[in-house]
């Protein structure tokens, strides 16, 4: 895995240098989740966005995630890494973004009943497009993702956003969509988050969800929610603050609740520019 994430860090990074300037910015994320039956989770993450113009980029990432339940009648634990890669490109002159992402996922899971663990490998890939000018901006996309393994899924993401700046300071956003599962669920959700950039050093973020879903895709945040559960709601607030010479640390907590029990996630993260 380690090798796969050098091997493309290293042709990005030669297609970038070709170009007059650019800028990397690298960013390390850590989550604690807190669930309601007991089990713990820790999460390390890895990002490192590349552009050469300020506009188009290419982003590669990279997670480790353990969850583990150490109560005294039942002890499992499970291990997840995830590879993702995204490009983002814009064509000015048709005002659209094109976007494709994808994710290549490996987990294994054990606990006291079993000898050897149990794998899971998956994939996932989202494209993504794009439209409108300033203020408001709208597309759609689509997501597809298969695990094969200790838990074998199929699931179907299509989902229609909204980008709204009823003033240059807040930027209201919205994702509705659509969740086919190949057991047998149909769902849909709606995500509305609102951001406030009060002053250059700081932005602020609400993000509430309704309704259903299950196996779904963040295309923002270039996240997978592969939780084998239907989460019936979801609600965070972050703040990142430029603290020094664009020095960027976020906090943010976050509410999952899921059909049989909730999480609460609290995250911490920095990130910095480097322009060439």
């Amino acid at each position: 895995m380690s090798n796969k994430i050098l091997f493309l860090i290293l042709i990005s990074f030669s297609i970038l240098s070709a170009q007059s300037s650019f800028y990397f910015q690298p960013s390390f994320y850590f989550t604690y989740g807190d669930y309601t039956d007991k089990s713990k989770s820790q999460q390390f993450s890895f990002f490192t966005t590349f552009s050469w113009n300020n506009y188009d980029y290419v982003v590669v990432g990279y997670d480790r995630i353990n969850i583990s339940n150490k109560s005294n009648t039942y002890r499992w634990d499970y291990n997840q890494n995830n590879f993702s890669g995204g490009i983002h490109y814009w064509l000015n002159d048709l005002n659209l973004k094109l976007k494709l992402d994808f994710l290549k996922v490996g987990g294994n899971y054990k606990d006291d009943y079993i000898t050897r663990s149990l794998a899971d490998n998956g994939y996932l890939i989202s494209p993504e497009i794009i439209s409108g000018v300033y203020p408001f901006y709208y597309g759609g996309g689509y997501s597809y993702f298969k695990q094969q393994g200790n838990s074998k899924i199929q699931s179907h993401q299509i989902y229609f956003r909204t980008d709204y700046y009823p003033y240059y300071k807040i930027l209201l956003n919205t994702i509705f969509s659509s969740h086919l599962i190949s057991d047998g669920r149909k769902q849909a959700s709606l995500q509305v988050s609102a951001f406030y950039f009060p002053v250059y050093e700081l932005s602020l973020k609400g993000s509430f969800t309704i309704g259903a879903r299950s196996i779904f895709y963040n295309p923002d945040l270039m996240v997978l929610y592969n939780q084998l559960e239907t989460q019936t709601s979801n609600y965070s607030l972050q703040l990142n603050y430029n603290f020094y010479k664009n020095f960027v640390i976020a906090l943010q907590y976050q509410r999952a609740n899921f059909t049989s029990y909730q999480i609460n996630y609290f995250v911490i993260g920095i990130k910095s520019p480097v322009y060439f």
